[in-house]
């Protein structure tokens, strides 16, 4: 049977579904359940191993879906954006004004970026040069799972370095004004201490309070 055009978008989807769930309505109607219908009609994809640097309990939800996008490499940068055919007159970086401007350079390969996620790093205790986007995401991945404070604080600030340098490259672009490195890790401490200031935090523990002495958690 051919979809007809001339009816509802909704109307053409249940048209299009049904033969995929026909069979659930062969047997008795009452197992029938909406949940069982869902479960046939929905794709499950296997679980990516960044999972838990988008989402986690006490994200912020702008910051994340930036992350999300980044990570997928669907932010709708300069280097994107001529990828997808159109006319970019300039596609130089909006920070440093020298590399093209793609996702893999703008938040780990940039110069601007690379002293912010520094600062970012000091500040949670860690010294360490910033590498490729690729390299920063396995090591994200890697050490920033689980429920110690560390590990919290890594991924609100991997989320607000991410956001922050989103958000800098398009106050730059459409507004003109820019800010420096510490005005952005500032705004990120902010963020990690009103998110984590009413939390449980076990203090006896020296790294914790160190930590908490660090982001000016009361």
């Amino acid at each position: 049977m051919s979809i007809p055009t001339n009816v509802s978008w909704s109307f053409r989807y249940i048209l299009r579904v049904r033969p995929s769930v026909l069979h659930l309505f062969t047997g008795p109607i009452h197992n029938l359940s909406v949940r069982s219908i869902r479960d046939n009609l929905r794709i499950i994809f296997p679980k990516v191993s960044w999972q838990y640097l988008v989402w986690f309990p006490g994200r912020i939800p702008k910051h994340n879906i930036i992350v999300w996008m980044a990570i997928l490499d669907r932010l709708p940068t300069r280097v994107w954006l001529l990828r997808m055919g159109l006319s970019i007159v300039d596609v130089k970086c909006l920070m440093c004004g020298i590399e093209p401007e793609c996702r893999d350079h703008m938040f780990f390969g940039c110069n601007f970026a690379k002293d912010l996620w520094g600062a970012i790093l000091a500040l949670c205790g860690v010294y360490r040069g910033a590498c490729s986007w690729e390299s920063e995401l396995s090591w994200a991945t890697y050490c920033f799972k689980g429920k110690s404070l560390i590990a919290r604080v890594f991924r609100l600030a991997w989320a607000g370095h991410v956001y922050s340098i989103w958000k800098e490259r398009n106050c730059r672009l459409y507004g003109g004004s820019a800010r420096s490195v510490d005005a952005l890790l500032q705004d990120i401490k902010a963020v990690i201490r009103i998110r984590l200031e009413r939390s449980t935090i076990c203090r006896s523990d020296e790294c914790n309070a160190a930590l908490c002495a660090r982001l000016d958690i009361a």
